[in-house]
C-alpha cells in the first residue's frame, strides 16, 4: 500500500506552496505523472496471456491475494497523447492498482515507474530528475 507521506523530514520554503507526491510512469514512450493519491499499489508483474481457447481477452493480475482487472492506460487516465492504442505489450512490466472507485479492483500496466517524488499540484507538466512528466488524472474523475 502506498502512502502519501515523506520518508524523511524535508525542508521546504513556505513561499513555494504545497508539494504533493507523484509517481512517474512511462507508457508507450511518454512520461506521465500521476498523483500518488490515485494509486493504492504498484508492483512488478508478469504479463498474463489469455487462453487460446477463449475469445475474450481478459487481462488480470493478482496482488496480495486479490484479482485486479487490468485495463489499458488510456482507459484509466485521461491522456492527451496522440498515440494509437496498441495491443498488450510484454514490455509493460509494472502494474498500477487504482484506488477503488467501483466494486471491482482496477489497474493498468506501464513500462516503468519512477518515484514517488515531490512536486507542486495544478501544473500541466512536472520536472523531476532532468525529465519532463505530463500530468494525467483518473479518467472520469473531476479535479479542482
Amino acid at each position: 500500500m502506498l502512502e502519501n507521506i515523506p520518508s524523511e523530514p524535508e525542508i521546504r520554503p513556505l513561499s513555494s506552496g504545497p508539494l504533493f507526491q507523484w509517481l512517474g510512469v512511462q507508457w508507450q514512450g511518454t512520461n506521465y505523472a500521476i498523483s500518488l493519491n490515485s494509486i493504492s499499489a504498484v508492483f512488478k508483474a508478469i504479463h498474463s496471456h489469455p487462453s487460446i481457447s477463449s475469445n475474450l481477452e481478459l487481462d488480470v493480475a493478482v496482488h496480495d491475494g486479490c484479482v485486479i482487472f487490468m485495463k489499458a492506460f488510456p482507459e484509466c487516465f485521461a491522456t492527451t497523447s496522440t498515440h494509437d492504442f496498441q495491443a498488450p505489450d510484454t514490455s509493460l512490466q509494472w502494474a498500477l492498482v487504482l484506488h477503488p472507485a467501483m466494486p471491482a479492483i482496477m489497474g493498468c500496466r506501464v513500462q516503468s515507474v519512477v518515484g514517488p517524488f515531490w512536486a507542486k499540484s495544478g501544473l500541466a507538466s512536472l520536472d523531476h530528475d532532468g525529465q519532463s512528466w505530463t500530468v494525467v488524472h483518473r479518467s472520469g474523475v473531476m479535479h479542482a
